[in-house]
């Protein structure tokens, strides 16, 4: 079977982050998983911290790692099945 090949075009990248209402998309999403991350996190961890940003017309989103834990792979299993529930 063929392997499909992606290549990212940035100027489309960079046109599709200025697109009008992308801030609100990345923002539900970012929350989305944010909020997938907490549920999936260990009983008595879950606490991740949601970062959005606007630099001009571009907007940008992240969920950064579970700051209730110091067992960084936890944290990364936490937010990778969070990203999982954030998809769709």
């Amino acid at each position: 079977m063929d392997e499909t090949r992606i290549i990212p075009i940035r100027q489309n990248i960079a046109a599709f982050l200025k697109a009008a209402g992308i801030r609100d998309v990345i923002a539900r999403k970012v929350r989305e998983i944010e909020t997938a991350a907490v549920a999936a996190a260990d009983p008595g961890h879950g606490q991740f911290r949601t970062d959005l940003a606007e630099e001009g017309a571009r907007a940008r989103g992240a969920v950064m790692g579970d700051y209730a834990t110091s067992d960084p792979e936890a944290s990364r299993r936490a937010l990778l099945r969070g990203l999982e529930g954030g998809a769709g």
